[in-house]
């Protein structure tokens, strides 16, 4: 599970109603779920969660052979590629920081800054590679946010300069009752004020920022592959824009040349250091009766966090290797039913994705792009599905906001993230239960640690596609060398397969599930 972003495809959604499908299906469907079984989900966790793949850390030799495994789990369950390959190749680089990263600025030939990486300016990670020269505008936060009353690039014209603005919101926005601590958190991010200034036509943004902190703490050294971070080959390549933050000090001499209405031109060069690696998507799909028509993409992630410093593997069991197990069993499922005649409307799509753990990269890169090119009316993502809940303490960070609670108490409990965006398809997973009959619980759309926006159903969201994300919670294992197969209760992981791909079917088979707004 994952950091936390803010809606920005959501807003403005309209609610609109489509009842659920019926939950009865032909008698064959129902046979081939039921098949689903505790000996196939096991042998699919106890190879996924094995030292043998070191915890399937992205950029590692156990993520490529889970890669592998999947595919040809797919093949050996008569599942067809969704493309020609059941890999879908995915480009991600970690962001480096080289040694001559620089700013400089003058105005009318005086030097009103000479920067070097320091207590004073550093790029940030989330700068493109480009290094620009141009002229320096002022856009307050840099923000254009009508919801929020706020457009600081009214009456600025940033086409083709470098934007100077200030870190997080203005004071208006903090007092906004409307927001919640983690909207308000993201619209005063880089990435926001990055999209801003992109939006208006700007070559470079810099972000005068009162506390700076230690480049070295912005830009840490990798040293395993856990603490490895990554990012979008293609989204930085096709806005490679470079981001620097500036002290308020620094600023101070750049912002009395603006007020005085004299030209500021500046030179940033990033020295970013783009490296690629490749990573895959794997895809199945199952063709439905109406082909070409929409698809409903079931998924979960492929990987973990690898190995650590230590050396310690981080095995990943229930997360996510529960909900790749469940995922590879769904599309078996169907696979079977398909081989008896039976198949729902519309395709599936049977996708694990990778990179989740480094910020649900390759969710991100399909929902942007889905294969095969079909509107996706539905997204249904597994993310740790294989424990109970167990919250000991309530004060530990890792728990702060939540109710303490014991594994005892949620051992029929499965957790449905996005009821509040997509209620429809709430629904019909609600209805899929009447057979299965788990405890739902509607109950952490908005919680304080925002899960609903830290797997991979978020992308789908973001990009307006109805979607629900299954979890039995967060335990004390979580994140941890601990999370190992003999943890899993593979009993319930057996049931929440089932009721999954109930729902997958529901949902390819009857009306398109919408979004509603907040």
């Amino acid at each position: 599970m994952l950091p936390r972003l803010v809606p920005a495809a959501l807003i403005g959604l309209l609610a609109l109603g489509a009842a659920p499908s019926a939950a009865r299906l032909p008698a064959a469907v129902d046979s081939a779920i039921q098949q689903i079984t505790v000996a196939e989900l096991h042998r699919h966790v106890e190879m996924l969660a094995s030292d043998a793949m070191s915890g399937r850390g992205v950029g590692h030799a156990g993520n490529r052979l889970a890669e592998k495994y999947i595919a040809a789990a797919f093949d050996e369950a008569h599942v067809p590629p969704a493309s020609p390959d059941y890999l879908q190749p995915v480009e991600v680089y970690q962001p480096r920081l080289g040694a001559n990263a620089r700013l400089t600025m003058t105005a009318r030939d005086t030097a009103l800054a000479d920067l070097r990486v320091g207590a004073d300016f550093y790029p940030v990670p989330e700068s493109g590679d480009q290094a620009v020269d141009a002229r320096v505008v002022f856009a307050g936060h840099g923000l254009t946010a009508p919801d929020a009353r706020i457009d600081d690039y009214a009456g600025v014209d940033a086409r083709g300069a470098i934007v100077m603005v200030l870190d997080d919101v203005p004071d208006s926005v903090k007092r906004l009752p409307s927001l919640s601590n983690d909207e308000r958190a993201a619209m005063g991010s880089v990435e926001r004020k990055s999209a801003d200034a992109r939006t208006h036509g700007a070559a470079g943004l810099v972000v005068v920022r009162p506390y700076m902190g230690d480049p070295h703490a912005i830009w840490p050294e990798t040293t395993s592959v856990r603490s490895a971070s990554y990012r979008l080959l293609r989204a930085m390549r096709a806005a490679p824009m470079p981001v620097a933050a500036i002290s308020e000090h620094a600023a101070a001499a750049v912002r009395q040349a603006l007020d005085a209405h004299k030209t500021v031109r500046a030179s940033l060069a990033p020295d970013v250091i783009v490296t690629p690696i490749l990573m895959n998507n794997v895809l199945g799909i199952v063709e439905g009766r109406q082909p070409g028509a929409e698809t409903v993409v079931v998924g979960a992630h492929l990987d973990h966090d690898g190995i650590d410093e230590a050396g310690r593997i981080y095995n990943g069991a229930d997360d996510n290797a529960s909900g790749t197990a469940a995922v590879l069993a769904i599309a078996a499922a169907f696979a079977r039913a398909s081989a008896q005649g039976q198949r729902p409307a519309r395709a599936v799509v049977f996708a694990l994705w990778n990179g989740e753990e480094k910020g649900s990269l390759g969710a991100e890169y399909y929902a942007a792009a889905p294969v095969p090119a079909r509107h996706v009316i539905a997204n249904l993502n597994l993310d740790m599905i294989g424990r109970e809940e167990e919250i000991p303490d309530s004060s530990d960070p890792r728990y702060q906001g939540f109710a303490r609670t014991s594994a005892g108490q949620n051992t029929n409990v499965v957790h449905l993230l996005g009821y509040t965006f997509s209620p429809d398809l709430a629904a019909i997973v609600e209805g899929a239960n009447d057979t299965i009959r788990l405890t739902i619980k509607e109950d952490y759309d908005r919680d304080s640690q925002g899960l609903l926006k830290r797997s991979d159903n978020w992308p789908f969201l973001e990009h307006g596609i109805p979607a629900v994300f299954l979890t039995t919670g967060l335990h004390p294992d979580y994140h941890t060398p601990d999370d190992d197969t003999e943890r899993i209760d593979f009993a319930k992981l057996e049931r929440i397969a089932q009721l999954a791909c109930r729902a997958a079917w529901m949902a390819a088979d009857g009306g398109a599930p919408r979004l509603k707004s907040k």
